[in-house]
């Protein structure tokens, strides 16, 4: 009986020094990897103890209030372009060494609205341009904006459509747009709308929508985001982010 309250005790004492020791870190997240990033984190705390808080927003202005001075140990992009430029401005620190960023997942485009029968439908009112409104990421500032405008130029159809383009903030908008009727019909990221029916845009349209990842020099646990940049490189959640849509270099 002493033995075992020993060995219990002993267990307890492991436990409190974890969670003595246990960190918080802050992510920044573009919109469309949240859904995604919300089952990373569920199970990393699980096996590691530490607390991930997520923001979402758009590429855009979590990159601005980067450069701010906000204070994200992780920033997760919708692209690469603004993580590129955080490692030239200095703002980023290795993950690895000698590795600055990591392309943690590549995008996919898709055409959708909620009601429709078949994928072939989405596709042949695409191509005879029956609807009013048809959104897309603002190609100025979103990798997805840009690459849809990409892809409607290749099925050429971007002159014809370009009066009745929508532009939205991000793709998480573009769904909203669609989902209220603002739009008629979306182009959007695989991830939201994986279990729907959609017309899935080939990827050789456009380039590749390569989201990048940076640990941020303002971190204040390096050790910990460097915990967790390996971590989602693990092939368990390599296979996650496949199975929510994405492709994985």
């Amino acid at each position: 009986m002493y033995k075992c309250l020993l060995v219990f005790l002993f267990f307890k004492l492991l436990v409190l020094i974890s969670v003595a020791n246990a960190a918080e870190i802050r992510i920044a997240t573009a919109t469309n990897f949240y859904p995604s990033l919300e089952k990373i984190k569920f199970n990393y705390e699980e096996i590691s103890l530490n607390k991930v808080i997520i923001i979402k927003g758009s590429t855009t202005s979590l990159y601005d209030q980067i450069i701010k001075g906000k204070s994200y140990d992780i920033f997760l992009s919708a692209d690469s372009t603004h993580v590129d430029k955080l490692v030239m401005k200095g703002k980023s620190i290795d993950y690895e060494k000698d590795k600055k960023s990591l392309v943690y997942a590549i995008g996919s485009l898709v055409l959708w609205r909620a009601d429709v029968d078949s994928s072939q439908q989405l596709r042949e009112q695409l191509n005879k341009g029956e609807f009013n409104k048809l959104a897309i990421a603002n190609p100025n500032t979103e990798l997805y904006g840009k690459a849809s405008v990409e892809a409607l130029k290749a099925l050429e159809l971007y002159d014809s459509l370009k009066p009745k383009l929508m532009y939205a903030n991000d793709v998480y908008q573009v769904r909203q747009l669609v989902q209220s009727g603002a739009a008629d019909i979306g182009i959007v990221s695989r991830s939201y709308v994986n279990q729907d029916i959609h017309w899935e845009i080939d990827s050789y349209l456009h380039r590749p929508i390569k989201q990048k990842a940076v640990i941020l020099k303002q971190s204040k646990h390096v050790e910990i985001a460097r915990d967790f940049m390996q971590y989602i490189q693990s092939p368990s959640i390599k296979k996650l982010i496949i199975s929510d849509g994405y492709g994985y270099e």
